[in-house]
């Protein structure tokens, strides 16, 4: 898959930064797993191994997903049930609830139903939207990096295949586009 898509485990988390969090670096990691059988206990036995091994449970799923992209045991953008995901976010001005106000409005016009759930308040609030052939979007909003910004977050989740993920991309990025 095409890093403009999606990007890879190993572009979009440095090395150094897997370094720092864990104390090893992801060679040495992929190593011990592979002698721990990681690419035959799949992903969930995978990231417990490494939270055995003293990694936070964040980053033990980083590793997890790095090592099974680098052993071909799952591509970018893939879950670990075998589904895709693609995202896209932009900055916007305002504050968290008023963006994902016009955020929920423009989607529910582009998906033509209104959101399947909603969660409100707190530091992420966000809406999902089911669709007819059970993919799903999900929307978020949280603080940005300058006062009243907000980073405005969309995901499209359980894609059926690769190919399903550059049509999504774009249509993401038209959705945030429209607010």
């Amino acid at each position: 898959m095409n890093d403009d898509v999606v990007r890879s485990h190993a572009r979009g988390i440095p090395a150094d930064r897997v370094l720092a969090a864990t104390g090893t670096t992801p060679d040495d990691w992929y190593a011990q797993l592979d002698a721990a059988d990681g690419h035959t206990i799949g992903h969930t036995a995978i990231a417990a191994w490494l939270v055995d091994a003293g990694v936070d449970p964040w980053w033990a799923q980083s590793v997890a997903i790095g090592y099974e992209q680098s052993r071909g045991l799952r591509i970018p953008g893939q879950r670990s049930d075998g589904t895709f995901a693609v995202s896209a976010s932009r900055q916007v001005p305002g504050d968290r609830e008023a963006v994902l106000d016009r955020a929920v409005a423009a989607a529910t016009v582009t998906l033509g139903h209104p959101p399947t759930s909603e969660r409100r308040g707190g530091k992420r609030p966000s809406a999902r939207w089911t669709t007819a052939d059970r993919e799903s979007v999900l929307l978020t909003a949280e603080d940005g990096p300058r006062p009243d910004t907000v980073r405005l977050s969309a995901t499209r989740e359980r894609l059926t295949g690769p190919e399903r993920m550059p049509e999504a991309k774009a249509a993401l990025r038209e959705l945030l586009a429209d607010v």
